[in-house]
């Protein structure tokens, strides 16, 4: 007797968020919810591990990973916009899965492969509007390597790692465990 293989059909939550400033911060602190949870999935680390042999990266080469890490995001995810008008939010395995998303989501799959191989990660959004100062338009990781917080933003195919995109705002958001504190920034 032969079985089908299961469907298996993601878990999809449908959220009211509110606008401006809390609405930025909610929607924050979901990203670096998805971020920790997908640092604890297996399958994630398993899949950074693999990126590391595919890469040669020798063992202890820290800055070693975070670019392999990030050229892979690169070249395997691609940007794709959400539902017009409506923010989607991917688990970092729907990510490996899909391999396709917006800045959220290439965000969520970088940090979330990052820290499940130990690379401290925090977050960036960006502001571009100063009529609207507290609704970011983007968000990318910083990873903190050789000492320093280094920008990695795998959505600007034509830059290099360490580019942060100049942004008339900013908030750093730390990854915790109660949670996600944010503070402003202005450049």
């Amino acid at each position: 007797m032969r079985f089908a293989p299961r469907l298996v059909v993601p878990k999809i939550f449908r959220l009211k968020v509110p606008r401006g400033r809390r609405g930025t911060l909610r929607i924050a602190q979901m990203i670096g919810r998805l971020i920790v949870e997908g640092a604890k999935d297996f399958y994630v680390r398993q899949t950074a591990i693999r990126i590391f042999r595919e890469y040669g990266v020798p063992p202890k080469d820290r800055f070693g990973e975070v670019c392999a890490l990030f050229d892979w995001v690169r070249r395997n995810i691609r940007y794709t916009r959400d539902i017009f008008r409506v923010e989607l939010l991917h688990t970092a395995r729907r990510m490996l899965e899909l391999r396709a998303g917006d800045c959220d989501d290439m965000t969520i799959v970088l940090g979330a492969m990052l820290l499940s191989t130990g690379h401290p990660v925090r977050l960036v959004l960006a502001g571009f509007r100063p009529e609207k100062p507290h609704s970011f338009s983007h968000i990318y990781p910083e990873v903190h390597v050789a000492g320093r917080w280094l920008p990695i933003d795998a959505t600007v195919r034509t830059r290099p790692m360490g580019f942060a995109p100049p942004a008339i705002w900013k908030r750093i958001c730390e990854l915790t465990k109660e949670g996600i504190q944010c503070s402003f920034k202005t450049d």
